[in-house]
């Protein structure tokens, strides 16, 4: 009962749009149809009816047809007039109704994703989905973060959610090594929407120099904000907004990072209120160079970095708090014991690197670790 009432109450909202015109014809057809076959060969108003409704939809069973010339006559022209309003009719029906659905599809989607970002808590705001932000994401995705990207193209944002779905990423640098085609479509054809809801990964089409953007991804309750977008007088804006934001939010204690590609703006970051500000350049530059002068080193490094498969290890920060339980432990401990390496601890401001084997961990440490799971 619930389906048909669903069904009337989508067919009434399309008769009051702009198919009444096409309604109205369509029925006035079914009616002279039904009329003149009655008329002119003398079948009951039923079979008349019945024979009109297999003209206009084209089932044609065979089983009744005219008889008489006259009949035959006009057969051939409302035949010719009926089928392409009636088909057309159908096909429009049709449409609206599967449009009907994927809108409440998209609405139901929406509103999940909604929810999401109003119980986000102690996560991260990326503004910018180049390849920047796009390898920004990647990290977070790995490491469980939870993130919300913000970018007013749609585009950039689907390819940033893309690279963040483990086997697209394997297969997409497959495709890139291998000289065959490589059928990406199952990823590739979902809309923006379904591949959010798949990767559970929220995010908003905004210009993220829009603090209502910023309001929306829950500054308030973040823990950090990445400014990656290209330029960097958006970036400008965006830590300005987001310090004002955060503090109205009365949230402190956020994170801003910038991203400069010009050295010029980096006082103006940090006056804006920038905790850290980087130029990927730099990063990028000093990896080429170490990776011309010291080949495995350089791939050592890239096979950390340029993967997100399963059990790659990565760096990682572990804070000493009173209660831990690694507390009076060396280093050389945790090596054996634990499987993990240390590769700095930061102890009363000064960094210890590399740090000695039989180092005693203190409360208050921090460690700089390799590790192939999170601790």
């Amino acid at each position: 009962m619930i389906i048909f009432f669903n069904f009337f109450r989508r067919l009434r909202q399309l008769f009051r749009s702009e198919a009444i015109p096409l309604a109205t014809l369509f029925i006035i057809l079914l009616m002279v149809g039904t009329f003149s076959y009655a008329h002119l060969e003398g079948w009951s108003l039923l079979d008349a009816l019945y024979a009109t409704v297999i003209t206009m939809t084209t089932v044609g069973y065979g089983d009744l047809s005219p008889q008489t010339v006259n009949g035959r006559i006009f057969a051939i022209f409302f035949t010719i007039l009926a089928i392409g309003i009636g088909g057309y009719a159908i096909s429009s029906l049709a449409i609206y109704l599967i449009e009907s659905k994927a809108a409440k599809k998209a609405k139901f989607l929406r509103k999940k994703r909604m929810n999401r970002l109003a119980n986000l808590t102690n996560h991260y705001i990326l503004c910018g989905g180049d390849l920047v932000g796009l390898r920004i994401a990647e990290e977070f995705a790995y490491a469980n973060a939870p993130f919300v990207i913000i970018d007013a193209d749609e585009h950039k944002l689907k390819n940033v959610l893309l690279y963040t779905h483990p086997e697209y990423f394997q297969k997409k640098v497959q495709s890139l090594v291998d000289v065959g085609e490589m059928d990406l479509s199952e990823f590739e054809d979902l809309s923006l929407p379904a591949l959010a809801e798949l990767l559970n990964t929220p995010y908003i089409l905004m210009d993220p120099t829009d603090d209502n953007a910023l309001v929306q991804a829950g500054i308030g309750r973040a823990a950090g904000l990445i400014a990656a977008m290209s330029d960097e007088r958006d970036n400008l804006g965006i830590v300005v907004g987001g310090r004002a934001l955060a503090n109205r939010f009365e949230n402190p204690n956020l994170r801003i990072m910038a991203r400069v590609e010009d050295s010029r703006y980096m006082r103006k970051m940090y006056l804006s209120g920038a905790d850290y500000v980087r130029i990927p350049a730099v990063m990028s530059g000093l990896e080429m160079a170490m990776h011309m002068m010291h080949p495995e080193i350089g791939n050592w490094w890239y096979s950390l970095v340029g993967h997100t498969a399963a059990n790659t290890p990565r760096l990682q920060q572990i804070n000493l708090s009173a209660q831990h339980p690694w507390l009076g432990r060396t280093l050389t401990d945790l090596h054996q014991h634990e499987g993990i390496v240390t590769a700095a601890v930061k102890r009363a401001n000064a960094f210890l690197s590399p740090p000695e084997a039989q180092l005693t961990l203190q409360a208050g440490d921090i460690l700089i670790v390799l590790s192939k799971i999170t601790v």
